[in-house]
């Protein structure tokens, strides 16, 4: 890989980036997409004396209609204790069934992994419903990760605006397990910096 290229999970190939300064962090982004591909602290942390562990229930949603993804998925998922629980689901229709339920109960949903191509409802029909729930509900709009194979248009990117917090990440179409892993492996890893180590 060239040393002006960086590896972009959206775009699914070597890209240019840009690095700038925010919140007193250095952001390397694409300069196609804007994914953010490496951010890197400009302080030393304090180092702090462990508090005691407080457990917070909290859910993943993981929806794929192939078995074999959706269980890499929530191997990782619970090696890395995202979240307390995780749900899977083979289509947009049944997420959206049991998210209705679950913001009526007010559950903690830290996170929706979510394919854009599905039988009975696709991904972002499901995603869409997600928001109109959570208005509905006067609900906190869960962060949307969209893990697919379909290539990030610039329709993709307009809906995502539409949904924020959205994001995509190219799930790649080589038959390769173990690339697929590496895939997830990324994934999961983007949503612990994004998500998790703000909280």
């Amino acid at each position: 890989m060239a040393e002006d290229t960086k590896y972009c999970l959206c775009c699914g190939e070597n890209v240019p980036f840009g690095t700038f300064e925010r919140n007193e962090r250095l952001e390397t982004t694409c300069a196609y997409c804007g994914f953010t591909l490496d951010v890197q602290n400009l302080w030393e942390p304090k180092k702090q004396e462990p508090a005691a562990a407080v457990v917070t229930e909290s859910y993943a949603l993981v929806t794929d209609d192939s078995t074999y993804t959706r269980k890499i998925i929530e191997d990782i998922l619970k090696a890395t204790i995202f979240s307390t629980h995780i749900l899977s689901f083979q289509n947009g229709l049944e997420l959206i069934s049991a998210y209705s339920k679950m913001l009526n109960e007010k559950k903690t949903i830290d996170i929706s992994i979510i394919d854009l191509n599905m039988p009975v409802m696709d991904g972002l029909t499901a995603a869409r419903l997600m928001r109109s729930l959570e208005t509905q509900n006067g609900a906190e709009k869960t962060p949307i990760m969209f893990f697919s194979a379909e290539k990030a248009d610039e329709n993709l990117r307009k809906q995502m605006q539409n949904l924020d917090p959205a994001n995509y990440v190219n799930k790649g179409s080589d038959p390769d397990p173990d690339k697929l892993v590496a895939r997830v492996e990324s994934l999961i890893g983007y949503l612990m910096e994004k998500y998790k180590q703000k909280k």
